[in-house]
């Protein structure tokens, strides 16, 4: 179904749902989630807000339909025999798809929305963790457990990359000064490892392994 725009130079004479959720997508890319509207979405497509309404109930339906669109990109990966190996395929793969859309992140975080066009990776990790050795009550919670981690390390990501781009280049970092201040007689190990501390998202497949070592069944 297709309703006709306002005639504007450089616009389409008619747009759709699919319209409306690529314009949605753009504005959460370029402007974050906060910034997503009906009124916001109406200017980006030239129309009323009102007539959004014929085919969208409302922002969360509309947050439904983006999450569902960029859970349909999802390639599904060729995974090895191997349980634990595919484990790390799986989570790697939704670690990086989310890095690509952190707007995405937030979304999920708030724990009511998502695509059901994800359930089929929900799934394969939690049969990946059911071959690991775990009962499926298990597996439930170990992905819960690895989806928090995951999302912890792409919020701080996120956040810390947005700041530093806002951020007065000339502005002292607070943190970094502090640990490279620290005293070497009284704080000896953070001293020693001042030049050196990573950030949460360098060492993601350090933490994943180290979850997933203490998460599965020792054979």
């Amino acid at each position: 179904m297709a309703e006709t725009a306002p005639g504007r130079p450089g616009r389409p004479a008619r747009w759709s749902r699919d319209d409306i959720v690529e314009a949605a997508g753009r504005i959460v890319t370029t402007e974050g989630v906060d910034a997503l509207t009906m009124r916001r979405v109406a200017r980006e497509l030239g129309c009323s807000p009102m007539a959004l309404y014929r085919h969208v109930r409302d922002k969360d339906e509309l947050l439904l339909l983006l999450l569902d669109h960029t859970a349909a990109t999802l390639p599904r990966p060729t995974l090895p025999e191997d349980a634990r190996r595919r484990l790390v395929v799986l989570w790697r793969q939704l670690h990086d798809a989310l890095a690509e859309h952190p707007w995405v992140v937030g979304v999920l975080a708030q724990g009511d929305l998502a695509g059901p066009s994800v359930l089929w990776l929900v799934e394969e990790i939690l049969a990946g963790f059911v071959a690991s050795g775990l009962a499926p009550r298990q597996a439930a919670a170990a992905y819960r457990i690895v989806w928090q981690y995951t999302v912890g390390v792409l919020t701080i990501r996120h956040a810390t990359t947005t700041h530093a781009a806002e951020r007065d280049q000339d502005a002292p970092q607070v943190q970094r000064t502090m640990v490279l201040d620290a005293h070497p007689e009284e704080l000896p190990l953070i001293s020693s490892l001042a030049g050196e501390w990573p950030h949460a998202w360098d060492n993601y497949a350090a933490g994943l392994d180290a979850l997933l070592d203490g998460l599965l069944p020792r054979a």
